[in-house]
């Protein structure tokens, strides 16, 4: 928080979409004891809007982790998104809502009621409203929620290609998920 650079707002999407609501909370109770803030109250000073609400909704929230999807909703859900983005209005209430409350599976439906229902997929959409460091968190909020493996794969190849290794990004990566999806992130890789 203290770098407040793109990079490590990148890190907590990467830490509220791609962990378990436990392990999030965990992160949120660590924070609180080591800084003697509120996660929500670092970002809240320190990030400025646009960032700040989608950021705050995404480490505040806490999602169901259960394999429940409503289609209804799904479909519904989907329809909201595309005319905000058709409006390029990435930071509306609509996005922040659905993209901080809603349980990774129902999520997935909805970006694939989206694809489905407009022929193009939300990331898309998205990164046709512009290249700014919203819709590059929006995009990394979608990927992290659809295909995590896929993110941490990046993240992998961006850390070790070029001069140097990015020690801390491949490390976070690897670390991170070594006990959950390592073997699906290698095969993606």
């Amino acid at each position: 928080m203290k770098k407040k650079g793109i990079k490590q707002l990148q890190v907590l999407v990467e830490i509220s979409c791609a962990s378990s609501p436990h392990h999030l909370m965990a992160v949120r109770q660590v924070y609180g004891s080591l800084f003697e803030c509120s996660l929500e109250e670092d970002i809240a000073s320190t990030v400025s809007l646009p960032l700040r609400k989608l950021l705050v909704g995404l480490v505040s929230s806490y999602r169901y982790d259960r394999q429940l999807v409503d289609s209804g909703i799904a479909n519904s859900e989907a329809s909201k998104l595309h005319e905000v983005i058709k409006m390029k209005e990435l930071d509306h209430n609509h996005v922040v809502s659905i993209l901080s409350t809603r349980n990774i599976f129902q999520l997935r439906a909805t970006f694939e009621c989206y694809k489905q229902n407009y022929g193009t997929s939300i990331d898309q959409d998205i990164k046709s409203c512009g290249n700014g460091d919203l819709e590059s968190l929006l995009t990394m909020v979608i990927c992290c929620i659809e295909t995590p493996e896929k993110h941490f794969a990046q993240v992998i190849k961006d850390s070790v290609i070029g001069l140097g290794t990015d020690e801390d990004s491949l490390n976070r990566a690897i670390v991170s998920r070594a006990e959950i999806d390592m073997t699906r992130i290698r095969e993606e890789f």
